[in-house]
């Protein structure tokens, strides 16, 4: 483990932010679900009712969770309505569920007025200028869109692959509409078409100027909450980024195996991690929350 990320248990910073957090954003595969996106397994896929069991428990003491993932609207709502949750922040912060009863909230960053034609969404804006085209002329054999995930977005388009992301940003740059390539970490897809690839990432186009962190920082704002009322825990590279807007950042352990998360964690003071990995971990993490607030 880098010397400056301690162990959730070993911090006295994070338990005295869990004394006092209001609320918890959280990302879904390679946290809280385990292996195939089920929360019904361990962390090495076994049936287990650890995470739920952590889930009802929080849920009982009435703490606030809010999914923040890559996942489409649809996913992302279905998941959280199942888990007793009312709020969610999908497409990487692209889409905003704040309330039970309110609408969905797209963020579309750094897009000007009139980058889309009448009744055209984002997603489908992208295809237009030439987003996946100029993916698929860089780079043949090497990135397809990640099949069945890509189906029902709004906004992002899901990828997978493995291409150099500085030339594909350097290829998108060229359109006339500004759009960002993000790597969200190694994927084990079942089936692919790729050629010549071994280890497959996840990719998505967003438009320029969205984040997860900004998101939250939306919806804590219109929650009446400030990041010092919040916690974020992730996996991946882009889960660190969502940490800028929370008082405490906590890994899983399974994310201290990827040299990308743990330099995206490199500057933050204030990030932990759990021994336990994915659904285990957000366990682990869930009855620190709620021995700290005395539950």
């Amino acid at each position: 483990m880098p010397h400056h990320i301690e162990y959730l248990d070993e911090s006295p910073y994070a338990a005295e932010v869990l004394s006092r957090a209001k609320i918890t954003l959280t990302d879904l595969d390679g946290t809280l679900l385990g292996l195939g996106g089920s929360a019904l397994i361990d962390a090495k896929g076994a049936p287990a009712l650890t995470t739920v069991q952590a889930i009802v428990e929080v849920n009982r003491a009435g703490l606030d969770v809010v999914v923040c993932t890559g996942r489409n609207r649809i996913q992302s709502g279905e998941v959280s309505r199942l888990l007793g949750w009312s709020s969610f922040i999908a497409e990487l912060g692209c889409v905003v569920k704040y309330g039970r009863g309110e609408a969905v909230e797209y963020l579309l960053g750094d897009w000007p007025e009139g980058v889309l034609l009448p009744d055209e969404t984002p997603y489908q804006a992208i295809t237009r200028y030439g987003g996946l085209r100029v993916l698929a002329e860089a780079f043949p054999g090497k990135i397809e869109e990640h099949d069945p995930w890509h189906t029902d977005r709004e906004i992002t388009h899901v990828l997978r692959g493995h291409i150099d992301c500085a030339a594909a940003q350097d290829r998108l740059d060229t359109l006339d509409v500004p759009i960002a390539i993000i790597d969200n970490g190694i994927i084990n897809p079942p089936k692919h078409t790729l050629v010549d690839v071994d280890e497959v990432h996840a990719y998505h186009l967003v438009p320029k100027g969205t984040s997860k962190e900004l998101a939250i920082r939306s919806l804590l704002e219109r929650r009446g909450l400030t990041p010092e009322d919040a916690i974020a825990i992730g996996d991946s590279a882009t889960d660190v980024e969502m940490m800028n807007a929370a008082a405490l950042g906590i890994l899983v352990n399974n994310a201290l195996g990827d040299p990308r998360v743990l330099a995206a964690a490199e500057p933050l003071e204030h990030v932990v991690a759990t021994r336990g990995e994915r659904g285990d971990g957000w366990a682990e993490f869930a009855h620190a929350w709620l021995a700290a607030r005395g539950i």
